[in-house]
């Protein structure tokens, strides 16, 4: 039944490593370290892992390799045990799960969690897990471990019982007799307590009696100071590294809860205290795995004081998340406990009383200190006693005084105590009347809780009256009286905080029968005593009730005894239950004198190995299992001495060489023992003298796949009965082979076929027609080749050829190469070379093997299976029906195995033993059957030169011959049910459901024609049909090419457009993994970056203009890969012209400006010189606010390199003069640090703004680095608050905020306050509220001294207030607000505190806090805000305090702009508007106007509408005759001059404008761009020319025009964010270039804000219009713009940066997948309630998401997306993350005009490769190799183009090409088969033509009826790739080429 090898000495892998490292010394013995071996049975992963465990280390090594070596020196604690388990895996994302790629390390749980392979190592107290792919984690035990156990899932930790003490073991005392003085316990709960040893340990510790008794003597027997633990269970899961550990529970003892009527229903019940983990292992389970749902685990515990085995059946109880326990909901932290370090207890919390529950539903699992000082003194006096009573404190077990066993054990006390512990285990009594019962329900020792006692009498004492340690002390503390036993109940939620994980189910119990008491006073644990291992039985056993055979072998070494356990699996089908596995006891089997037994496996068969002794003291090995018969094993003659395994070096080759022939002959009486089973059957027997593990292989099974697969095509035709007997009878002809010492080259392809024939000759052989009797012998020869026993004659061709063409081969295999095809051509040689030579008498191997067949049937082996009275069906002692039926059977199922292989290319047909010989052997059978048509379908497949080789047993013939089943090809099959539709031609029918095993591709066409035959075959149908038969892309690959073209071309069809239902095996299966992509890539992003352009070799820059743009590199040097992505798609946005560098070289303050001052003839040179001087002087003016704007230009472009400082531009101010060419410079003195300090501060914004959102490892370490030296500067804050408003700021270190705050430097200050409270915007973070509170003087409490902070400090801390309770409605905050809005100071100061500036910061907090929420003010109403508001903003006011509550005004009305918002209030809207009467205006300051009508219409806002006449109803009456006609400007002569009477009609205009600009941010809408550039020209026009001779009242219209200018400016910019539009720069670049004394730098400002904004992020970003982007927007760009530099009087310069807030990341970036560079593809976008779309090149930016419906690409050249926004929600937050589409390109398609834009798309396309013959380096080849010749340009681009795929599709993808290429060889070879293929593509073409015409009449039919109603045909076209596939499209294979196939077969068949 099998075959040993030996594979040398066994040892460690990591042996040599451990001594090198002198972790063990030279020559260890093997008890100094612990070796073990994991093999995974149930998995397909071949590797082993190897552990190593020395005293301080342990070394894992996997596949004979050393990995890593753990070191455990250092925790000072001894390690217990180290195991490999599975746990969940943190690391893996939530969208990475789908991700394939994982490998085989992955596996899934039931709960679909991926799980990772992890190293778990117990120390005393704690674990160590290494998960093997790198996460550590340290879990701290609060109890010490004895042994674990790996489950499927994590790990079972089963932790040490106080009882194991090395003192007295049990010092029993007699039972105090109920009626005891001390004792009031009913005489029933004496009966029902539990037995306790009472050990001399505790006689040390006697108790402090309490000061105050309670009537009786309640305390006096306990254990002082000890927590009772009994009720903790003995094992624990740990399911999780990341989670607490789990309790492991039990289904209760029903009987015992049937009599206790105060059983406690809620307590959970564990395992007996004594039971013990010895194995967990995972069987599969056949019937629920093909279902997806079977994994059995079981379990085996044993309890050594009751002596019993236990196999229990493990479950997970999925608990609903990690907060939720099994029961009820319970507070469970999940949080990493490797953070709880010992020793630090994290706050104090009051043991509480065990009535009290707390808000949580359990007690915190805190960690306690300490808390009673009596305590403490009472802990160190008996210390002190303890010592002075000579009881040593490390004894055992060490102890510890009392504390509360929490639901976490409080993990930090336990690890902290030196002294560490495990739970005392004295059992407690609760069983008085008024209390409550004990926990556990399982048995214990023998005790059954309830009532009746059953089991062991047990005599002891029980440590009675012991009321919970923590009420004593509660009670203590408080004085109080002791309350007895009423306190005692155990539902003390001690579990609550810990989820019940696993449940075991008992499934049988079988006494351990010792003859001695070893196992009770053994230290050792229960796993190290016995040996436990599980078997499956195969499929076949299963028996009528398909319960499947389970076997459960316990070795007991001591004992010498086995037990085999039989259990049942038994699938149920009920919905409703979740474990739907019934493990049923079967029988239980004992065998003595077993020394040892272990499981070996090898492949599908796996038995027992068993050394057993005789009665004698003779030891031997043999295999059995119940399914199968005993066999006993020989050892091989030698046992090699070397590591044949080990990839280690040795020294020189000679001594390797030498040392691996050293041996030993094998003494079987010396083997002491088996170790170390692993997969293939290989195994270690120990020696008993030199302790050395010989490593044997013991083969169960064929190694060769061909004959394994003969073999199971057999057995599954075979009865189950002798099905499994046939591998037996297969080893039983080897051995019958090796006796007869046969002639044989494959022994086991020679047996295989001498069964065959064995078993059809057993119907009886026609004695008259057998061959002579003769079998042939092996001839002596003269060389010996090798020890193996085959010998080889040299020089002896013939033997050559046996060995060259064994089986039924005519030829080598090796012939049939191109190389050797010259022999085949030459007819005379290749048939007769590789014949045996006349002279030998040698007969062909099939008659050679008839013979042989007939010779073994009639030995006595042969007889038992084949004889007379034969197990097989065959044999004649079954009846005819039998007998002809099994014939049938066998013979179908061996020609189904036969047409198997034909529809997989990979199995070679050439090589041995191949198809050639099983079909050889079929042949032989069909001759001697009489079967003729048979005979001649074979004699047709069989190679041509095969009919020379004349048989001479063709002539046997059958005395019993069983009729003719009908022959069955299953191209024949095939071709039928795909051309005719006609599935009737079904699978010849063999009656054994296993059949179908053997073929599992035929069974996929069978599921595939049964599906189509009831769909309508439209392609959908097809591809969805194949995917549910099972076809995948790789079976797919190794198709015959004649079968895959159909499949392929359903797949063609579907692959533009697939259906958007499909689910992502569908779309790997059509080749399209790319349309979900959008949801896994975003992720992994940062990996992928690969170079942005195919490097080429032209060069873009020449010399002169790399000398020009050196300060260009230097300005913005390219960090990252990233950056370098953003750069390439800004590329390709602005790729038609130069706009964006237009833009950039107008912000760029880094060069010195051009300008131009042409001298007049009257001016001297020192008057012009003079002149220079000024206009540098202006112009240094406009050059300083450049920054704000070109923070809005390069927003969020950068990546920084965290090891370089970031580098932050200053101003070069100098200009070159022109037409003189000389530099100006200006005066320093004008221009120092403090004159310009906000300057600078908007640089260090830019520069910080730039930093992109996505950036890593922007942290306090980095921000620090980047900080200047000793002095804090203003460009440092502005950086500050450039990473606040990004977000940067929200990871770093609080300390890190006081140390820049304390030097009170008022620029960082304001940076740092705000950027805090920008990053934690909306979450009233307490700190940083504390933060911002101490610098505003109004937060501190009443009587605080005055705080030293300028002004602006104070107004950053109140906007920051704002932003920081943004939405929050807070009502404190909002009380501080409004008061500082309406304050009203007493007296004047010079420089008063609450400024204009400071009350708009106020009023725009306030708006924050309460963002349109005006409609739902909730707890605000009381305040009477809107009326107060409402009050300032346009009452009017006491003549006494007009002056300062006018500063107030802006702000109320800012505010109430914000509270409304979008409200549509049209009360509060009316209120706010500017007043009817026009006598009014002169009350009211222009821009209070401007404010005033944005407000209204911010509340209105659903009906701004961006028309003229929108704009004419919404201004005063008496100014709509100046807007009469548009076109003219505003001092239309015909209207008159603008005075200052206008000024209300300037800026209510400029009002509208600013609305209309606010409700279209960011749309790009050009209807409302040409509104607002019409009104941008009347400004224009007004302020550009100034007369210089201008009145008072002009200068006044002038400025108003010109701040109206910068709003409509600023509103342009905003409706056209990120789009570069050119129209609206043309304006903005003119009015850069203003240099005159007039325009203020808030002008200037304005406008490079607005150049900013128009080129937003460089085209990538855009704004929105969320409530708080547009009240961002409402801050950035407020319209009262700065004086000069320093001016911040009406608002705060630092607010100018708001809009970041409003930003929008909406650039669609379509990406090829295999460069990652962008690529440019036309997109058409449909919006919500719209029926048009909209197209658009990308990248581009995109409407709003949420206006979106549905964004679709539309190339010819990549396969195209469609992601449907309202169908799946879910990609709108994939798009937030990352906003590119990865395409993959098409296969190139023969069409002319694909054909055509690809090739135009290749020269001179973005991103695509370019097209010269220099790229592709192989295109000579097509001209030089005749067969690709003839390809077509399209085809060669297929060949040459891997760019089609991209780096996560599969090269190997089986092309057109190929498939073409193999079709145009087969016509060459005329093979029977390949020409029946081919006859079935033809069909298929010919029946896809004829569902084409029917398609085409249909769509005729349909264009009719559409032209009858009238519809434009116009749609259909532009919309074809929408349509349903259809089999009309271009097909996989051309039609051209299957044409050519037809003539080519033609022209074969006239030759």
């Amino acid at each position: 039944m099998a075959s040993v090898t030996s594979l040398g000495l066994h040892q460690p892998t990591a042996l040599r490593y451990a001594i090198q490292e002198q972790l063990l010394p030279e020559n260890p013995p093997s008890s100094s370290y612990d070796w073990s071996i994991t093999v995974d049975y149930t998995k397909d992963e071949e590797g082993e892992d190897e552990l190593l465990v020395t005293k301080d280390a342990v070394i894992w090594s996997r596949g004979s390799v050393f990995r890593k070596c753990f070191g455990f020196k250092l925790e000072k604690e001894p390690i217990i045990q180290a195991l490999l388990t599975y746990f969940p895996d943190s690391e893996v994302e939530a969208d990475t799960q789908d991700n394939e790629s994982r490998g085989k390390r992955d596996r899934f749980d039931n709960n679909e969690k991926p799980l990772s392979k992890a190293l778990v190592v117990f120390l005393k107290t704690q674990a160590h897990v290494y998960f093997l792919d790198g996460t550590s984690h340290v879990v701290h035990m609060p109890f010490e471990v004895e042994s674990a156990c790996a489950a499927p899932q994590g790990v079972i930790i089963q932790r040490r019982q106080r009882t194991d003490t090395s003192l007295a073991a049990s010092l029993r005392f007699p039972r105090v007799p109920h009626n005891s003085f001390i004792s009031n316990l009913s005489p029933v709960s004496i009966r029902s307590s539990q037995q306790s040893t009472f050990t001399t340990e505790t006689l040390g510790k006697p108790k402090a009696l309490p000061l105050r008794l309670n009537g009786n003597f309640d305390n006096l027997w306990d254990t002082p100071e000890e927590k009772n633990d009994s009720q903790w269970p003995r094992l624990v899961a740990l399911t999780d590294p990341l989670l607490e550990l789990g309790l492991v529970v039990t289904q209760p003892d029903r009987s015992a809860k049937r009599k206790s009527n105060r059983a406690s229903e809620k307590s959970p019940s564990f395992l007996d205290r004594a039971e013990e983990i010895v194995h967990i292992e995972e069987i599969p389970h056949h019937q629920a795995s093909k279902r997806g749902k079977g994994k059995v685990v079981l379990a085996v515990t044993v309890n050594k004081e009751i002596c019993m085995y236990t196999v229990w059946k493990l479950t997970y109880i999925h608990n609903e998340g990690p907060f939720i326990n099994g029961r009820k909901v319970t507070k469970k932290t999940d949080r990493r406990r490797s953070s709880m370090q010992p020793g630090i207890p994290s706050g104090a919390t009051t043991p509480l009383h065990p009535t009290f529950r707390e808000s949580f539903g359990a007690p915190l699992p805190g960690k306690r200190s300490r808390k009673s000082e009596k305590f403490e003194k009472n802990d160190k006096t008996l210390a002190n006693l303890e010592t002075s009573l000579g009881i040593e404190k490390e004894s055992g077990v060490t102890r510890r005084t009392s504390r509360r066993v929490s639901s976490m054990l409080a993990r930090a006390d336990l690890s902290a105590s030196q002294d560490r512990t495990a739970f005392s285990e004295q059992p407690q009594i609760s069983n008085h009347n008024t209390s409550r019962r004990d926990t556990s329900h399982g048995s214990h020792r023998g005790r059954v809780s309830g009532v009746s006692f059953t089991g062991v009498s047990n005599h002891g004492v029980n440590t009675l009256l012991e009321a919970p340690v923590d009420t004593l002390l509660e009670e203590l503390r408080a004085g109080g009286d002791f309350e007895g036993f009423h306190s005692m109940g155990l539902d003390d939620h001690d579990f609550d905080g810990l989820t019940q994980e696993i449940l075991f189910t008992k499934i049988h119990s079988i006494p351990i029968d010792n003859s001695n008491v070893r196992y009770s006073l053994s230290k050792q644990p229960a796993r190290t005593q016995c040996k436990v291992f599980c078997l499956t039985g195969p499929e076949s056993m299963d028996d009528d009730y398909n319960r499947q055979q389970v076997l459960i072998g316990i070795q007991d070494p001591m004992e010498k005894r086995l037990q085999l356990l039989t259990l049942h699996l038994q699938s149920k089908r009920s919905a409703s239950e979740s474990d739907r596995t019934a493990v049923t006891f079967g029988q239980l089997r004992k065998a003595q004198n077993v020394i040892d037994s272990c499981k070996i496996v090898d492949g599908e068969i796996s038995m027992i190995l068993v050394l057993s002794q005789s009665t004698e003291g003779q030891r031997e090995l043999s295999i059995q299992a119940p399914w199968t018969q005993l066999t006993s094993i020989t050892l091989p003659p030698k046992l090699s001495l070397a590591n044949t395994r080990s990839l280690d070096y040795y020294g020189s080759l000679v001594n390797r060489d030498v040392g691996i022939r050293r041996a030993i002959t094998p003494v079987i009486g010396e083997i002491a023992g088996l170790r170390h089973p692993k997969l293939r059957g290989i195994v270690d027997i120990l020696d008993e003298d030199t302790q050395q593990h010989h490593q044997i292989r013991i083969q169960l099974q064929p190694t060769s796949p061909r004959v394994f697969k003969t073999l199971r095509a057999l057995r599954s035709a075979l009865p189950a009965s002798s099905g499994e007997r046939l591998i037996a009878n297969w080893w039983e002809i080897i051995t019958w082979l090796r006796q007869q010492d046969a002639d044989i080259v494959d022994i086991e392809w020679s047996a295989v076929v001498i069964q065959i024939f064995s078993i059809f000759f057993a119907l009886g052989v026609d004695e008259a027609t057998l061959p002579a009797e003769r079998t042939p012998k092996r001839r002596s020869r003269a060389f010996l080749r090798s020890s193996s026993g085959a010998q080889i004659d040299m020089s002896d061709w013939d033997a050559m050829n046996t060995y060259e063409t064994p089986s039924s081969l005519t030829h080598p295999p090796w012939i049939e190469n191109k190389a050797w095809q010259w022999i085949m051509e030459q007819d005379d040689s290749s048939l007769s070379m590789f014949r045996p030579s006349p002279e030998r008498d040698d007969t062909s191997f099939l008659s050679s093997h008839t013979k042989y067949a007939l010779a073994y049937i009639s030995s006595s082996h042969g007889d038992a299976a084949y004889g007379a009275d034969g197990y097989l069906p065959t044999s004649s002692s079954h009846d005819y029906l039998t007998r002809t039926r099994y014939a049938q059977d066998i013979f179908l199922a061996l020609h189904l195995l036969l047409e198997e292989q034909k529809l997989d290319i990979t199995s070679s047909h050439a090589s041995s033993p191949g198809s050639v010989d099983l079909r050889a052997v079929l042949l032989q059978v069909a001759r001697c059957l009489k079967w003729h048509e048979w005979v001649n379908s074979y004699e047709l497949e069989m190679p041509l030169d095969w009919p020379e080789q004349q048989s001479e047993s063709r002539d046997i013939t059958m005395s019993l011959i069983p009729p003719e089943p009908a022959y069955w090809n299953v191209f024949e099959w095939i071709r039928t049910s795909l051309a005719h539709e006609s599935p009737s031609a079904l699978v010849p029918p063999i009656r054994s459901a296993m059949a179908y095993s053997i073929v599992p591709r035929t069974k996929m066409f069978e599921d595939l024609f049964r599906m189509l035959s009831w769909q309508s075959r439209t392609p959908i149908d097809f591809v969805e049909a194949m995917h549910q038969s099972g076809i995948t892309p790789t079976i797919l690959e190794s198709l015959p090419e004649y079968v895959l073209v159909p499949l392929q071309d359903a797949i063609a069809q579907c692959q533009p457009a697939p259906p958007s239902t499909w689910s992502k095996e569908l779309l790997n299966l059509v080749n399209r993994s790319d349309v979900g992509s959008i949801l896994t890539r975003s992720s992994r992003l940062h990996i992928r970056s690969t170079n942005v352009l195919a490097p080429t070799h032209v060069a873009s820059w020449d010399f002169n203009s790399l000398c020009q743009n050196v300060i260009d590199f230097n300005d913005g040097p390219s960090d990252d890969i990233a950056e370098s992505d953003k750069q390439a798609v800004i590329r390709a946005i602005f790729k038609e012209d130069r706009r964006l560098d237009e833009t950039k070289s107008m912000l760029n303050t880094t060069k010195p400006r051009i300008m131009r001052l042409d001298p007049l003839p009257d001016w001297t040179e020192a008057y012009y010189l003079e002149q220079q001087k000024d206009m540098v002087t202006r112009l240094a003016n406009n050059t300083l606010s450049i920054p704000s704007g070109r923070a809005l230009m390069n927003y969020g472009l950068r990546f920084p390199l965290l090891t370089q400082k970031f580098q932050i531009n200053g101003f070069v101010l100098n200009c070159t003069v022109k037409p003189n060419n000389v530099t100006v410079g200006v005066d320093k003195s004008l221009f120092t640090e403090e004159k310009i300090a906000w300057a600078f501060f908007h640089s260090g914004v830019a520069g910080g703004l730039s930093i992109s959102r996505q950036a890593k490892g922007i942290d306090t370490s980095w921000i620090l680095y980047n900080k200047p030296g000793n002095d804090l500067s203003n460009r440092h804050a502005g950086f500050l608050l450039a990473l606040g408003l990004n977000g940067h700021l929200k990871g770093v270190a609080k300390w890190v905020a006081f140390k820049y705050l304390t030097p009170k430097h008022t620029m960082t200050s304001i940076g740092l306050l705000l950027g805090l409270a920008a990053s934690y915007i909306g979450t009233m973070d307490s700190l940083i509220t504390r933060l911002l509170s101490v610098h505003v003087t109004r937060m501190l409490p009443r009587g605080a001294v005055e705080l030293n902070l300028s002004p602006l400090t104070q107004t950053t801390g109140i906007m920051g207030i704002g932003l920081l309770y943004c939405n929050s409605q807070h009502r404190r905050m909002s009380e501080i607000m409004m008061s500082e809005i309406e304050h009203i100071e007493v007296e004047d100061d010079e420089e008063p505190l609450r400024t204009e500036c400071y009350r708009l910061a106020a009023g725009f907090s306030l708006g924050f806090i309460n963002l349109g929420k005006g409609t739902d003010l909730k707890g605000l109403h009381d305040m009477r805000i809107t009326e107060k508001l409402l009050t300032l903003a346009s009452a009017t006011k006491k003549a006494e305090h007009v002056h300062i509550l006018d500063r107030s005004t802006a702000a109320s009305v800012v505010a109430i702009a914000l509270i409304y918002m979008k409200s549509e209030d049209h009360i509060v809207a009316r209120k706010i508007d500017v007043p009817d009467a026009p006598l009014q205006f002169d009350y009211i300051r222009p821009d209070i106007l401007l404010l005033r009508t944005v407000a209204k219409h911010l509340i209105l806002w659903s009906e701004i509408e961006p028309t003229h006449e929108w704009v004419r109803k919404n201004l005063p009456r008496r100014y709509h005759a100046r807007l009469q006609p548009p076109v003219y400007p505003l001092d239309h002569p015909g209207r008159g001059p603008l005075n200052s009477t206008h000024l209300p009609f300037l800026t209510i205009l400029a009002g509208l404008c600013w609305a209309i600009a606010l409700r279209y941010a960011g749309s790009g809408n050009l209807k409302v761009r040409d509104l607002l550039l019409s009104y941008i020209r009347k400004y224009y026009g007004q302020c550009r020319h100034p007369n210089p001779k201008a009145n008072f009242d002009d200068r006044t219209v002038q400025v108003t025009a010109c701040m109206c200018l910068n709003v409509v400016a600023l509103s342009c910019a905003t409706v056209m964010a990120g789009t570069c539009d050119l129209e609206v720069l043309r304006y903005l670049r003119s009015l850069h270039s203003r240099n005159d004394p007039d325009t203020t730098y808030g002008s200037h400002m304005a406008i490079h804000m607005a150049m900013g904004a128009l080129s937003l992020g460089c085209g990538t970003q855009t704004f929105n219009t969320s409530n708080l982007a547009i009240a961002s927007l409402l801050v950035a760009f407020y319209p009262v713009f700065p004086d000069s530099v320093q001016d911040n009087k009406s608002h705060l310069q630092a607010f100018r940066h708001f809009w970041v807030l409003a930003t929008d990341p909406r650039c669609l970036v379509t990406k090829d997948v295999a460069t990652n560079a962008p690529v440019s593809i036309p997109v058409a976008i449909r919006l919500k309630n719209s029926t048009e779309e909209e197209g658009r090149m990308t990248p581009c930016l995109l409407p709003p998401l949420s206006d979106i419906q549905s964004v679709r690409t539309i190339s010819p050249e990549f396969w195209n997306l469609e992601l449907d926004f309202e169908a799946h929600p879910e990609y709108a937050d994939a798009f937030k993350r990352s906003q590119a589409l990865y395409l993959r390109r098409r296969p190139v398609s023969d069409s002319p005009f694909a054909t055509t834009m690809l090739a135009l798309g290749r020269q001179g396309g973005f991103g695509g490769l370019p097209a010269d013959a220099a790229s592709q380096p192989l295109e000579w080849l097509f001209d030089n190799v005749p067969t690709l010749n003839k390809l077509t340009h399209a085809e060669r681009g297929i060949v040459l183009d891997r760019g089609i795929g991209g780096p996560d599709v599969s090269n190997s993808t089986v092309s057109a090409v190929d498939a073409r290429l193999v079709l145009e060889d087969i016509v060459q070879s005329g093979n029977r088969d390949d020409l029946l293929g081919l006859k079935g593509l033809f069909e298929w073409e010919e029946w896809r033509a004829g569902k084409t015409q029917e398609e085409e009449k249909e769509r005729e039919k349909e264009r009719e009826k559409g032209k009858a109603k009238g519809n434009e045909d116009e749609m259909t076209d532009t919309d074809n790739e929408r349509k349903e596939p259809h089999w009309s499209g271009e097909g996989w294979l051309r039609e051209s080429i299957v044409e050519g196939l037809k003539g080519g077969v033609w022209l074969a068949g006239r030759e």
